[in-house]
């Protein structure tokens, strides 16, 4: 990916997939990705347009960004200066789309049948976005040198229009009126323990997080006082710390959806949370180059460096899979501004992902997207609204989740059917009151 010079690699019509357990569904999937495409107006010929990057980078405010990461700097220098191939990153979507998400294909090709897909300039706008996010993700997947530098850009602005992450509860407050809804506020908030966290691991170089780390590093004046009190709850060995992070993050976003009545898309985010808790998956910072299954061109290599160590979680293929067709869902029923917000699944990066990188790839795409999205309200970027129907293709999707859901807990958590209902329905009694009983119980360890 994001490399003029890298032309569409081979393997285009045929993902050469080795993750042999994928589910198919019983269609062409092939065929359904490339006449979405078509759909859609896009093709393996396009260029990126000069005026449209401009444009995306003053939205995010990156206008004026500059780094310390020759890869990235070179990268973003071209990115202003000559269109740049944009088939070889639908190249390696049209991989992971086959090899990592059978249920996303199985509604493109429902939304093929019932012509909902149609080209339009925001299409256009968000393909450029999610080729700069790629660059991004990939980017501080590898370099804690750029990771700094792009969270300190980030950082920097907000402060310019009163979001001071040192002061939390204030941040939150001043986030709400402008942000996505009071999913975004949370979710913004939520993920920097999570950001501190991958700072921090990565400062230890694979020593664990623990009381003694925390406390050092926080003498040495390497992390502030916020940052020490976010990581607390996380210096606990004795639980699956990042098992119970993860399901207070899916839970989040499941509450809305139910709800706004999306009820079989929340039974998929259910699935996901009892999986969690039913598999303690414990994570390790591992000294590692992380880049994205499938064909892949030089821009990854160059980025790969001795000194990253990035978190491992060992999640399976099939809870992937749900995850992602899931959380596109969810974005398409509950969010706007669709064209900065839906990339971040979408992206080589984290759809192409191997098992053990998904979830690290994820909680930086989601981090970047989140506070994209953030700067376009409070600068007073035009919101682009969803599709009118988009109840009527939420709905579809959710009930496609439904089933690769149900079919999921039964191979992974119980066969028992009657007890996945039962747990769905104690789970979403008085949804906001376990929530908070969820994170009180987080923070207080």
């Amino acid at each position: 990916m994001p490399d003029a010079d890298d032309t569409p690699p081979d393997g285009l019509l045929d993902p050469g997939c080795d993750l042999k357990k994928v589910k198919q569904p019983s269609i062409d999937a092939g065929r359904v990705i490339d006449d979405s495409m078509a759909a859609l107006g896009l093709s393996y010929e396009m260029t990126t347009d000069l005026s449209i990057v401009r444009e995306i980078l003053g939205e995010m405010r990156l206008d004026d960004f500059q780094t310390s990461h020759p890869p990235m700097q070179a990268f973003l220098e071209r990115l202003v200066s000559r269109p740049l191939d944009l088939g070889a990153m639908f190249a390696q979507v049209r991989w992971g789309l086959i090899a990592n998400a059978p249920a996303v294909v199985e509604f493109l090709n429902e939304a093929l049948r019932r012509r909902w897909l149609s080209g339009s300039p925001n299409i256009d706008k968000a393909v450029h976005v999610a080729y700069l996010l790629e660059a991004i993700t990939a980017a501080m997947c590898n370099s804690p040198v750029f990771f700094d530098d792009y969270v300190g850009h980030v950082r920097s602005k907000e402060k310019d229009i009163g979001i001071d992450h040192e002061h939390l509860f204030k941040s939150f407050l001043k986030m709400l009126p402008g942000s996505l809804n009071f999913f975004g506020s949370a979710k913004a908030v939520s993920l920097d323990m999570a950001m501190v966290y991958f700072r921090v691991g990565r400062y230890l170089g694979g020593r664990a997080v623990d009381q003694q780390s925390v406390d050092d590093l926080h003498a040495a004046g390497r992390i502030s006082l916020l940052e020490y009190k976010l990581l607390l709850p996380l210096c606990s060995k004795d639980h699956c710390v990042c098992n119970d992070w993860l399901r207070i993050n899916i839970y989040e976003a499941a509450i809305t959806e139910y709800k706004n009545g999306f009820l079989m898309n929340a039974m998929a985010a259910h699935v996901l949370a009892e999986d969690v808790l039913a598999h303690c998956h414990r994570e390790s910072f591992q000294q590692r180059h992380v880049e994205p299954q499938g064909p892949t061109g030089d821009f990854y290599s160059s980025l790969a460096g001795d000194d990253n160590y990035f978190p491992v979680i060992a999640l399976g293929e099939d809870w992937k899979s749900l995850y992602l067709t899931w959380n596109m869902a969810f974005i398409l029923g509950e969010l706007n501004n669709l064209h900065y917000l839906f990339p971040k699944l979408l992206i080589p990066s984290v759809l192409c992902s191997n098992n053990e990188n998904f979830l690290g790839a994820r909680i930086v795409s989601l981090w970047v997207s989140i506070n994209s999205a953030l700067l376009l309200n409070f600068h007073g970027v035009d919101k682009l609204t969803a599709p009118g129907n988009r109840r009527e293709m939420a709905s579809a999707w959710g009930e496609i989740n439904r089933r690769y859901a149900e079919d999921f807990y039964k191979m992974e958590v119980s066969s028992d059917t009657a007890r996945l209902s039962d747990g769905f329905d104690e789970r979403f009694e008085r949804p906001y009151a376990k929530l908070a009983k969820q994170i009180i119980e987080f923070m207080k360890r």
